[in-house]
């Protein structure tokens, strides 16, 4: 990864040359061009799709949601004198063809992706990027070669019409293809799929398949990884040295007619200079100056989407959709410490005008358009999150206005019950197993039953009371205050229970059972939210157990090691996945928390600062390895911590980024 100079922008630039790289070796690192409304491009750095997931344009068919693959790809050959050299990569059972990674002399993603091939004196870019806010990708073809060399190139879209969750068959579809010289609209069932247009090439309509296409990823994640693929036909053009061509793919962004999508991709240099520009003003917005900053920021930008006229934020890519819990953890760090607060007002007032009976939408259901109500603690870092939106920008108006009639009915609803939750006799929180960030289950088991008092959820409950009491006091509300005030100092008192002595840290649920003294990071809360339900001396000692224990060089694990249901990898099938998921696996996202309680405790002197800032270092490397630019949902709990789950995830990049601008 290095840092250069393009006109004015400093550009990040993962750069990999492909001397002796093999086909598992490159579908181990992933890149994602997201459209600002859920969709995306995304696949390999050999351009071999792995995944289902993976495809050049994967659109949002109900923002941020609804996401369909429509271009899986494009198959692309060279002819030049007597020789034809196919550049594309496809997985077949037991075999791949074509092998056009052998012809890739390197990769490298700046703002994009970008393909060189060499052979025979030939060079040959490729570039793929997408329009912010539409469902529409340009994919660019240079011959960049010094020698006058000419040659034809074909390129074969490759369609399909799914839900990205899915594979299909030939007989699943009943494609048809109206077609000119400009290229061609792509019809299922007689409705419009997809328009293709190339602002030179001549289209020709050759209509054929390809069968058994595999996806290695999703074979190994005991997926469907099969499935046949429409191709309406191919354009061709020949080129010289310094010629170059475009293609676009679109859903109605810029309607279907080929004459359209034509003069659309004849400005694709001011559309992608248009983008380049976007992204470098979230830069300079965010104040970061070294390249691990500026990274991160980019990657945040990732997850942030629009809803229905506003805000929210995809828990991961590739096949995440939007959760409360997941976006109110991110919200700090994709949209405050980048000082994006017109987006943080988006996605707060997005899940407050969600909630119902005190609870948020544990997730936006990919389909249909509906909600999947659940999790204790959302909404309380809902409250959380406010409370940081109005610290950092002082927009009592706004918090008033949209967020606090919110905060009141989830403490309110919590207080008498709720789905699930509700107020003990002794003030703190008891929620049903399944309703913790710890919720994997596999048919109709728990993988991680915490039934009870959790100690995250109850140190986040007495966190947002003594939120809602201060925004009580700000906005003159005296008997909410006073209500706030009263119940804060009855839930710290009882948060004592919770203490371990003989481990020295907390018991992780208290139930009608008794205490689970398995340790766990979910303690990290009560020493690294603003308001403490704990003493400093306490909150030291978990810091100090949560280091020796759990902690690893990309984050916690969720299960001491000692602990007979410990499960040191997660792989396989997913029984395997999700048995492993919270039992040992580490989560990046919970090392922000660590860095903050281990400031908290230790003090913010140059000492501690050194020694944090040293905690972000593996993430530097990371950023070049599983999904480019972005940093993975999971790792192994044992070494050597090999990247799992989303390889694009929003907390993940999140917490490091907001630990990153903390430690300055």
């Amino acid at each position: 990864m290095e840092l250069v100079e393009i006109g004015a922008l400093q550009v990040v630039v993962f750069l990999f040359s492909f001397s002796g790289m093999d086909y598992d070796t490159g579908i181990g690192r992933e890149w994602l061009v997201p459209n600002g409304i859920g969709g995306y491009a995304s696949s390999t750095i050999i351009a071999a799709n792995s995944r289902k997931y993976h495809g050049l344009l994967v659109s949002a068919t109900d923002p941020p949601l609804g996401r369909r693959v429509l271009l899986a790809g494009i198959d692309e050959t060279l002819r030049f004198g007597c020789e034809s050299l196919e550049l594309s990569v496809h997985k077949y059972p037991d075999t791949v063809y074509p092998q056009g990674f052998l012809h890739l002399a390197s990769f490298r993603m700046e703002n994009f992706p970008t393909f060189i091939y060499e052979t025979s004196g030939l060079r040959v870019e490729k570039t793929v990027f997408m329009v912010h806010g539409a469902n529409a990708v340009f994919i660019e073809y240079s011959v960049v070669n010094p020698d006058s060399i000419e040659c034809e190139i074909l390129l074969r879209p490759m369609v399909t019409n799914r839900d990205f969750h899915t594979t299909r068959r030939r007989e699943d579809y009943s494609f048809g293809t109206l077609a000119s010289e400009a290229g061609c609209e792509v019809f299922d069932c007689e409705n419009i799929v997809l328009g293709l247009a190339s602002d030179k090439a001549v289209f020709l309509k050759d209509e054929s398949w390809y069968y058994n296409v595999e996806y290695d990823h999703d074979r190994v994640r005991g997926l469907d990884y099969q499935e046949d693929i429409y191709s309406p036909g191919y354009f061709t053009l020949s080129l010289r040295s310094g010629a170059s061509l475009s293609i676009v793919a679109s859903t109605p962004a810029y309607g279907y007619d080929t004459s359209a999508l034509k003069n659309a991709c004849r400005s694709w240099r001011e559309i992608k200079e248009g983008e380049i520009v976007r992204r470098k003003k979230l830069v300079e917005r965010a104040g970061v100056t070294s390249v691990f900053g500026e990274k991160l920021v980019l990657a945040a930008d990732t997850f942030i989407v629009q809803r229905n006229g506003g805000k929210s934020v995809l828990a991961g890519y590739h096949w995440f959709s939007d959760w409360a819990r997941d976006a109110m953890i991110s919200l700090t760090g994709l949209t405050l410490v980048t000082k994006r607060f017109k987006d943080a007002r988006g996605v707060l007032s997005t899940f407050a005008k969600n909630t119902v009976e005190g609870l948020m939408p544990n997730r936006f259901i990919e389909t249909g358009g509906g909600r999947e109500y659940g999790g204790a603690d959302a909404p309380l870092w809902f409250i959380h999150a406010s409370g940081e939106y109005l610290k950092q920008t002082m927009d009592s108006k706004f918090v008033r206005e949209r967020l606090w009639k919110t905060i009141k009915s989830i403490i309110s609803w919590y207080r008498k019950g709720t789905r699930g939750v509700h107020s003990d006799y002794d003030g703190l929180i008891v929620s049903s197993s399944h309703m913790t960030w710890m919720d994997a289950k596999i048919g109709d088991w728990i993988v991680t039953p915490r039934e009870g008092k959790a100690c995250e959820i109850n140190a986040l409950w007495y966190n947002a009371l003594r939120i809602a009491e201060e925004m009580a006091r700000l906005f003159g509300d005296e008997d909410n205050e006073s209500t706030y005030h009263e119940l804060a100092e009855i839930v710290r008192e009882s948060y004592s229970k919770f203490w371990n002595e003989t481990e020295e840290c907390l018991f992780d649920v208290l139930s009608e059972d008794g205490a689970d003294d398995s340790i766990r990071p979910n303690q990290i809360f009560a020493a690294s939210l603003p308001h403490r339900p704990i003493s400093i001396k306490k909150a030291r000692r978990i810091v100090d157990v949560v280091e020796r224990v759990l902690f690893t060089p990309f984050g916690l694990r969720t299960l001491s090691p000692s602990s007979p249901n410990y499960r040191g990898r997660y792989e396989g099938d997913a029984v395997s996945r999700d048995s492993a998921y919270h039992q040992g696996t580490v989560w990046p996202w919970l090392l922000g928390h660590f860095i903050t309680a281990y400031l908290n405790t230790h003090g913010r002197n140059e000492q501690s600062l050194k020694q944090t800032r040293k905690l972000l270092s593996p993430f530097e490397e990371h950023l070049s390895d599983a999904g480019l630019g972005s940093i993975s949902e999971v790792f192994d709990g044992d070494p050597p911590q090999r990247p799992g789950g989303c390889a694009f995830q929003a907390w993940s990049v999140a917490e490091i980024l907001r630990a990153y601008k903390e430690l300055g």
